[in-house]
């Protein structure tokens, strides 16, 4: 039975050195798009692993075309193609939410962001192509390659690290504990070189040297879950800090969440709200964007949250938020702590989302988009201003927590360090633009590897999305399915000791790898330069 598979993997890799470039191109392409299986919400890691072994292989064979670096930029650029757009293919439906308006766009989702995203892999190919030499020590090469480009793609142009590999692996889990000590890039890195290891055994070297990068990538992620499996196991349990937030999720179809709606989407927020026990909460916590207007230039809404709210009472929602200066008005999507005196409703505190999503809430070609009559998918202002940046809000009552408005949440270590670090996250979103799609599942699955990076409890706020609490280690502490109206309190949990990826960050599994990586990669280099040396010495002279 061992030799048939044998026989069939040697068949099926002389099959693939047979694929001229557009059709090689059109089977990574595919390839791309079946590994998205291994992300939330299906978490099938072998998808994963099959269509980066296929790719390390397909690279290989580029260089036996006549434009071998040209071929690994078209091969890495056609797989990840693929994987962008299985991957991110339910952005589209933010642009059908005004279909009559921006249907015309959907190309931007569908051939521009996952064709512009592919760019990095395909450098990451060109680069492979390049540099690698057949052998074992090849696999290195790849994942240095591969990983170099995520962690661009995770800063450049503000920085998109959505589905990183290390995602693969499912939030609160035992692998995913890893993220505490070397977050989820370092998770990448590992996961990446685990998985492309076996292409190893299809190559230069000795057997035994082609079966080292298997070994020793099954031996990287034994250490990881047991690392991980160790640290849930011996995890105290929770404790409990005694304050009480009430948090509140209501599904609202994007498309009606527009003005002329405002009062009714109030009303309902405010009758899950006023349940039993509203006098007994510190906090209650509504999703982005909950009411679709601005509600601090309302005095029908402040007034009527005056009359449900009670005194003592205090409410934290997201809402836009407007600054007029003289002939200037600055628009924010914000966070708002409102608290109810008996002056009247008063905003103790703020937070301006900082990190914008590209042409839904700002807008970084402006000037050419305007040309073909587009600003942003917004429906309350043509476009926001960024905050300055993360902060920790201490208000009365409360322990300091740092807000993270929608994707920021997506960002490692975007918490205040020092001696502003929070006691707890607090991530508002609005998924309702993306549907009942994997994107709301992925982001959720995201938001966890932050708990468990910052070592830090979360409580999140989603319409149309996932809602509740997630321990500091990512584990489930109550969360609400996606399209359920309801309000649950939930008893905030206490902070776990600063984890050593949220001291120190990605430079000491970065700065370990590039050394590894130097170790794998120069020996055989010395040699073969070695050698080219003594056979220039050795010729007879003239």
């Amino acid at each position: 039975m061992m030799r048939a598979a044998v026989r069939s993997l040697r068949r099926t890799r002389a099959r693939l050195r047979l694929l001229r470039e557009w059709r090689a191109g059109a089977a990574l392409f595919v390839l791309g798009a079946l590994s998205v299986l291994a992300h939330a919400p299906f978490f099938l890691q072998p998808a994963l692993l099959v269509a980066l072994v296929a790719l390390v292989l397909l690279l290989d064979d580029a260089r036996r075309g006549p434009r071998p670096i040209a071929s690994g930029f078209f091969r890495g650029w056609a797989f990840a193609a693929g994987m962008f757009l299985a991957g991110t293919w339910w952005v589209s439906n933010a642009f059908l939410v005004s279909a009559a308006d921006h249907a015309w766009l959907l190309w931007a989702p569908l051939v521009l962001m996952p064709g512009g995203l592919a760019l990095f892999w395909g450098a990451a190919g060109a680069v492979y192509v390049r540099f690698s030499r057949p052998g074992p020590a090849r696999i290195a090469v790849f994942a240095a390659a591969f990983m170099t480009v995520e962690l661009l793609r995770s800063w450049v142009l503000s920085g998109f690290p959505w589905n990183l590999p290390g995602h693969v692996w499912p939030a609160g889990g035992a692998m995913s504990q890893a993220a505490a000590l070397i977050g989820a890039a370092g998770l990448s890195a590992v996961t990446l070189y685990a998985f492309a290891a076996p292409a190893a055994l299809f190559g230069a070297g000795a057997r035994a040297a082609r079966w080292t990068p298997p070994v020793a990538g099954a031996v990287l992620l034994a250490a990881l879950f047991g690392y991980g499996g160790m640290r849930l196991a011996t995890a105290p349990p929770s404790a409990e800090s005694g304050e009480i937030v009430r948090v509140v999720q209501l599904t609202v179809p994007q498309r009606e969440k527009i003005y002329d709606n405002r009062s009714e989407i109030l009303e309902r927020y405010l009758a899950l709200s006023a349940g039993p026990g509203l006098a007994d909460v510190d906090a209650v916590v509504w999703p982005e964007g909950a009411v679709p207007a601005y509600i601090l230039r309302e005095p029908d809404i402040i007034d009527r949250l005056a009359e449900v709210f009670p005194v003592g009472a205090r409410l934290i929602t997201g809402a836009p938020r407007a600054e007029t200066e003289g002939e200037t008005t600055r628009y924010f999507n914000s966070l708002l702590v409102i608290d109810f005196t008996q002056a009247g409703p008063r905003l103790s505190a703020h937070y301006d989302k900082a990190r914008l999503v590209p042409f839904g809430e700002g807008n970084p070609v402006r000037g050419v988009t305007e040309l073909f009559g587009f600003q942003s998918l917004s429906t309350n202002s043509p476009f926001y201003t960024p905050g300055p940046g993360p902060r920790t809000l201490d208000v009365e009552g409360l322990p300091p927590f740092a807000p993270l408005i929608c994707y920021e949440v997506i960002y490692p270590r975007y918490a205040p360090r020092g001696a502003e670090r929070p006691e707890w996250l607090l991530n508002i979103s609005n998924d309702a633009w993306y549907g009942n799609s994997a994107g709301p599942r992925q982001h959720l699955n995201q938001a966890r590897y932050r708990a468990i990076e910052e070592g830090l409890p979360m409580i999140r706020a989603a319409s149309s999305g996932v809602s509740g609490m997630i321990t500091p280690y990512g584990r489930e502490g109550l969360l609400m399915p996606l399209d359920v109206d309801e309000a649950f309190d939930i008893r905030l949990l206490e902070d776990l000791n600063e984890t050593f990826y949220a001291k120190y960050g990605d430079l000491p599994w970065a700065g370990g790898a590039i050394i590894l990586l130097l170790l794998v990669i120069l020996p055989p280099f010395l040699v073969l330069r070695g050698r080219a040396s003594y056979r220039s010495t050795m010729k007879p002279r003239v």
